[in-house]
Parts: C-alpha cells; structure tokens; sequence
C-alpha cells in the first residue's frame, strides 16, 4: 500500500498494512528533514479551500501600520474593523488582536456583514491539490461549523469579551448565531457538491464545557450530519482541546466519522484507548502526536509511540499525525535538534510496531 491507500482505508473502515502517519503539510517545512521524513513513509494532510466568498454590499478597506494589519469592513448600516500583528516569525502568518464586535453597538453592522456573504465554489483549487499531492497523502476539503463554535474566533477581542457578550448582550448574541447559522445554510450546497468527500466539520476548542457543548453544537452536528453523510461526506472535527475527558460521551453523539487534532497524555487527559471505548469502532481517531514527549529523548518517544501503537489502541480506524505545532515550535538550534530527533524517532516506531497485525 502507499500513503494514499492506508489513509482511505482508514477512512472507508478497512485495514491498512501499516497505521498512516500524516502531519498537516504546513507544519512541516520543506527541506532535509522533510525529505527523510518522507523517504520513511511520512505523508501529509492537505486542507483545501472549495469556495470563495464576497461581500457586495460592504466596502472593504485595509491598512498596514508597521507589523499591525487592520481591515475595516464598512456597512450600510454601521463600521467594524479587524486587527492582526504580522511578521511573527517562521511559519506564523499573523495573530489577532481584536475581533470586529467590542461594543453593543457593532452587532447589527456584523450580522449586516454576514447576510451580504455570497459564497461562490472553488473546486479547481482542490482538484490541483489532489493532483499534486498524487499518492503522498490525501487533501481534506472546506466543511461547515456549529455557529457557537466558529463564534468564539471570529468576533470578538477575546475569550473574556466572547463569555461577557453572552451575559451582557443576550439578545443580541443569539441574533448573532442565527445569522452565522444562515450563511451556513447558504455554504452548504457547496460543500454537499464539492469534490472532497473528506471535510472538516467543527471541533472541540477547550473555551466551554459540556452544557453549552450539550445546548449548541450538539443539535447542529445532530442536524447537518446526517445531510452530509446522505452525499457520502466523511466528516473531520478539529478536537484540539486538551480537557475531553468531560465532552466525550457528547462528541459520541455527533456521528462524525473523525475526531483528529486528538492529544493524548501527557497534555491531553483522555486516552485513545478510553476514546476508543467511549466511541466505538467506527470513529477515526486521528492523533496529534504530543511533541513533549520529544524532550524526553529519541529513546523514550520511540518508547511512547511503541505503547500508543501496540496497546492503547484498540481497533483498525487510526491515524498519527501532527496538527498543532510542528516545526511552528522550533526557536532555536536546541529546539530544532530536539525536533528532528523527535519525528525520526516517531517514524521509526510507526514503521516498528504500527505494522498490521500488530504485537500487544
């Protein structure tokens, strides 16, 4: 098998030769350690956009003041503006510093802002990176997201001004989420009709527990789910929340198919094995290989990734990956040594023990 069958194995509920190891392709430069990564059977997941979107109604307007990039969106019916610190160093495109909504006043020229959205498809772009990406991996289409959940990155300054509005501006933030639900609605056709037939589909972010888990996101999975799979969709949440222990009775009522971004201990505190049981046979499980563990040494992350395979992984539908910081982490010479050691070693281990039938 090459790099593309064990992944659509894993994701039709066959069995593989080997367990896949796919990081995402942007957290893992391209250069030596890339190339040897790969000879080692390394491959990638490739997020793909299918759409593209326009606002007529609304001039947009940025500007750039040293490393500060500020988009203001001007609406008929009032101004908002984004703000970005850019420049931050190896792969780090930007980091926000305020979302569009900071007073009671700016909710209606946002809600404006979303109805105006026209969304337009984009399947070339995936086709070309499927295409490209040949045999090496497999490329995850544009998907849809609960709107509480997509709430939290995209309006407000932060966490804190996000948790006060619901208290604050009751009214106002549920308007909020309908209208996100709207442009949902309207993406949706889309995304039924793209190509992908893996998507991404929400997440789980660690900013709110189990009763808004349970309130919110918890219906729309219930709702869109079962749309998407009718169209033959396999659905991908980005769980990068270190803190399931307390959702994962939940998250096994979405029916989505994959649960990646999934960090085992030391940083997060349920195990794939207990996700296992909680989940059921059918879900892939797709880890975010915790890279901690690289500090411990080479010896003891093969050690790791040894017992991770052989027996806290029950079942067929798993995935080793790396989704939240690859080489983004590396500082310095120290940092970069440790790295490379540590993903050598990770590969070692999969081609050692993620081998079909695998040893307990």
């Amino acid at each position: 098998m090459n790099i593309k069958d064990r992944i659509v194995a894993v994701l039709h509920g066959e069995k593989p030769d080997k367990i896949p190891f796919l990081p995402y392709d942007n957290l893992i430069l391209r250069g030596e350690l890339e190339r040897d990564l790969r000879n080692k059977e390394m491959g990638f997941c490739v997020r793909c956009g299918t759409y593209w979107s326009e606002h007529p109604n609304v001039k947009v307007e940025t500007s750039v003041n040293g490393n500060v990039e500020t988009t203001t969106y001007k609406t008929p019916v009032g101004v908002v503006s984004t703000g970005a610190k850019t420049h931050l160093g190896r792969g780090v495109d930007s980091q926000q510093l305020h979302g569009m909504i900071r007073t009671e006043a700016d909710y209606d020229a946002v809600i404006y802002l979303i109805d105006d959205t026209i969304f337009h498809s984009e399947y070339e772009d995936y086709d070309n990176a499927v295409r490209d990406l040949g045999c090496d991996g497999i490329v995850r289409g544009s998907g849809i997201e609960p709107p509480y959940y997509e709430s939290v990155w995209s309006y407000w300054p932060d966490i804190a001004g996000w948790v006060v509005a619901q208290y604050k501006h009751k009214h106002e933030f549920q308007k909020l989420l309908r209208a996100i639900e709207r442009r949902t609605e309207s993406l949706l056709p889309i995304i039924i009709d793209s190509p992908a037939e893996f998507i991404s589909f929400g997440g789980v972010s660690g900013h709110y527990g189990p009763s808004q888990y349970e309130k919110y996101d918890l219906p729309f999975y219930q709702k869109y789910m079962p749309m998407l799979k009718a169209k033959g969709k396999i659905c991908s949440a980005h769980a990068h929340s270190s803190d399931l222990k307390f959702l994962k009775h939940l998250i096994g009522q979405t029916g989505l198919d994959v649960i990646e971004a999934f960090t085992p201990p030391p940083i997060g505190n349920l195990s794939v094995s207990e996700a296992r049981e909680a989940w059921g046979e059918d879900v892939v499980i797709w880890v975010n290989f915790p890279e901690t563990v690289f500090w411990n040494g080479p010896e003891e992350t093969r050690e790791y990734a040894s017992r991770l395979l052989r027996s806290d992984a029950p079942g067929d539908k798993l995935v080793i990956g790396m989704t939240e910081m690859g080489t983004l982490g590396i500082k310095d010479a120290e940092s970069e040594r440790v790295y490379s050691l540590g993903m050598h070693a990770l590969a070692d281990a999969i081609n050692a023990y993620g081998r079909y039938p695998i040893n307990p």
